[in-house]
């Protein structure tokens, strides 16, 4: 299963909290708590970093803790810290209110525009309530992620393309294509595996051709009713009359400078920002991929998505 990637936010003084929350979350997604090392860009205004990182991340959570003694209207209130609320506002703007969320401490005063917005409230000293308050959201994200609620990633153009230009051509192609003929053994049922690189470093075609050759796979074509079609095959004649087609989507190449040119990169090396960026567009454009796929019968029966191994 692909997983989210979420961005825990806190103050300083619910950080406790916040690596609870994480360790409850981790069980759906890949959490990523503030305080952790090279998550903030160097040489970059916190307001810079969190602009971008709300266009990073899959979903923001955000643990409002009673921080502050405030007087409001002549009373003393306790209010969560002003950047915790700052930064949850500037996440529910990039993002949505179906992927930012707040989780609040029982006792504590929110900003008036939080009226009428239903937000679980936890005991901090009561890890049970934290657990179930992370319950309320488990579900949210997990079925907001999983029914496809895309945002207008690179990717999504390009495994849409992908899938019509090459993968729906193919699979219509395969139903009438002339029987293969290799070293005596004749193959006619025609699986697609395509092969999601491990990373989004240098040319795919490349990187492709290294992992065809690593594998043994030959290269050779099929012939269909309007053209042939230039692959590379697993032939196993005992597997006979299957043959596994493989092809790395040479598409995503040049995706890894799109990324160094957004961040503005002037060094070599890659930071953790700049993963973090690449395995978001690899799994947006698996799941871009495999809902194409599911909306196809001839699709869903001879094409399957795998890791790069």
């Amino acid at each position: 299963m692909i997983r989210p990637q979420i961005f825990i936010g806190s103050s300083s003084g619910g950080l406790d909290v916040a690596e609870k929350v994480k360790t409850y979350l981790t069980t759906i997604a890949d959490c990523f708590v503030w305080s952790e090392p090279d998550i903030w860009e160097p040489n970059r205004s916190t307001f810079d970093n969190l602009i971008r990182m709300s266009n990073y991340f899959d979903f923001g959570i955000f643990v409002a803790t009673a921080d502050d003694l405030t007087e409001t209207n002549d009373r003393i209130v306790i209010e969560p810290r002003d950047n915790v609320i700052l930064e949850m506002a500037l996440f529910l703007g990039a993002m949505g209110h179906h992927k930012s969320f707040l989780l609040v401490e029982n006792g504590i005063k929110l900003p008036s525009d939080f009226n009428g917005i239903y937000m679980p409230r936890f005991d901090k000293a009561n890890e049970e309530s934290i657990k179930t308050t992370c319950n309320t959201y488990i579900e949210k994200i997990r079925e907001h992620y999983q029914l496809g609620h895309l945002s207008l990633y690179p990717t999504t153009a390009l495994a849409i393309g992908y899938y019509k230009n090459f993968i729906a051509d193919l699979v219509e192609s395969v139903q009438t294509a002339e029987n293969l003929r290799i070293d005596g053994i004749e193959y006619s049922d025609f699986k697609l595996k395509v092969v999601i690189p491990s990373d989004l470093k240098g040319m795919i075609r490349e990187k492709a051709h290294m992992f065809y050759k690593r594998n043994g796979f030959t290269a050779n074509a099929i012939k269909a009713k309007f053209r042939k079609h230039h692959l590379w095959f697993q032939l196993d004649p005992k597997k006979a009359p299957t043959a596994i087609m493989y092809d790395m989507p040479s598409t995503l190449t040049g995706i890894d400078d799109a990324i160094e040119l957004i961040l503005q990169k002037n060094h070599k090396g890659r930071t953790k920002i700049q993963e973090l960026i690449e395995k978001k567009e690899l799994n947006n454009f698996r799941r871009v991929l495999q809902m194409q796929i599911d909306g196809s019968p001839f699709a869903q029966e001879s094409v399957e998505i795998i890791d790069e191994f």
